[in-house]
C-alpha cells in the first residue's frame, strides 16, 4: 500500500477552516452555556462538555457564573453531567447559570459582594473527578491536557494510503461501527446479520478523512451515506456502487420502508 506523508498539517487543518493555531494550539473560547445548549451547540461526553462551533468541536468544562464566594470559597468546574448538576435541575437552579470554557483560568463573579475574581484556577467537582477518572484536578490541568491533544494532532505526521485515508483507519472504522452495533445514526437501521454488516458505513461528518476524532464519525448505512454530500453522490454512478445499493436496498427495503428510510425512492 503507498502511503504519503504530510508533515504540515498545520496548514492543511487552517486550509479547512479551523482556528488558526496560535502557540497554545487552539483557540480560547467562553460561551453562555444554557444559550449554546438551546442552539444545539453542547454535547455532555464522558472525557469533557463538546461545543460546535461552526461544525468545529472544541473540548471545554463548564463553571457557575456568579458563586457565594465569601460564604463557601471558589465553586468547583465540571466536565461531565455530574450528580451535582442533575441536582441543580432538578431544583431549577441549573439554566442561565453556567459558563462553557477551556482556559487555564477564570473570571468569576461574587454574588454577595459584586467582586469579580480574574484569573482564578477552580478544582474539579469530586462527582466528575470520579465519573470521568479524570487525570488532572483542576483547571490549569485541564488546559495543560488539552493543550498537549491539540498540539499533537497538528504537529504529528499522519500517514494516508492513496485514497486519503490514515493508516488505522480499517481498524478505527470498525471498531466505531462495532461501538454503534452496527445500527445507522441517520436513519436507524440496524444489520445483525453478520454478511451483511458491509453495508455499515463510517462517515466523516466534515468531508475530512484524517480527521478521525469520535466527534466527527458517523455509521451510516449505505443508503444514507450514498447521499451525504455531492461527492457520495456522485460515487453511486458507478456501476459496482450500483449493483451493491440495489442489493442492500432489495433486501432491506421493508425496514428501510417501516422506518421511513428517506433516500429509499432514489433507487
Amino acid at each position: 500500500m503507498t502511503l504519503y506523508t504530510f508533515t504540515n498539517l498545520a496548514n492543511k487543518l487552517t486550509q479547512l477552516g479551523y482556528p488558526e493555531a496560535k502557540q497554545m494550539g487552539f483557540q480560547i473560547i467562553k460561551k453562555d452555556l444554557t444559550q449554546e445548549q438551546k442552539a444545539g451547540n453542547i454535547d455532555f461526553k464522558g472525557d469533557g462538555i463538546y461545543l460546535n462551533v461552526d461544525g468545529h468541536e472544541y473540548k471545554g468544562y463548564m463553571y457557575i457564573k456568579e458563586a457565594d464566594i465569601q460564604k463557601w470559597g471558589f465553586p468547583k468546574f465540571h466536565i461531565t453531567e455530574c450528580q451535582t448538576i442533575i441536582d441543580q435541575k432538578a431544583r431549577g437552579a441549573f439554566d442561565g447559570h453556567y459558563f462553557w470554557h477551556n482556559s487555564n483560568t477564570v473570571t468569576i463573579k461574587d454574588r454577595r459582594t459584586g467582586k469579580v475574581h480574574e484569573s482564578v484556577t477552580l478544582e474539579l467537582c469530586g462527582y466528575c473527578s470520579h465519573e470521568a477518572i479524570a487525570k488532572y484536578s483542576n483547571t490549569e490541568g485541564f488546559y495543560n491536557l488539552l493543550d498537549k491533544q491539540e498540539l499533537e494532532d497538528i504537529n504529528r505526521e499522519i500517514e494516508v494510503d492513496i485514497f486519503g485515508y490514515t493508516r488505522d483507519w480499517q481498524k478505527i472504522s470498525r471498531e466505531y461501527k462495532k461501538e454503534k452495533e452496527y445500527k445507522c445514526e441517520s436513519c436507524g437501521l440496524q444489520v445483525t446479520n453478520q454478511f451483511d454488516k458491509r453495508y455499515i458505513h463510517v462517515h466523516h461528518r466534515n468531508g475530512d478523512k484524517l480527521n478521525n476524532r469520535r466527534s466527527n464519525l458517523e455509521c451510516v448505512c449505505i443508503l444514507c451515506h450514498s447521499f451525504k454530500d455531492s461527492n457520495h453522490q456522485h460515487n453511486t454512478e458507478r456501476r459496482r456502487m450500483q449493483a451493491e445499493l440495489k442489493t442492500f436496498v432489495n433486501k432491506y427495503r421493508k425496514e428501510l420502508t417501516e422506518i421511513k428510510n428517506p433516500f429509499l425512492n432514489r433507487i
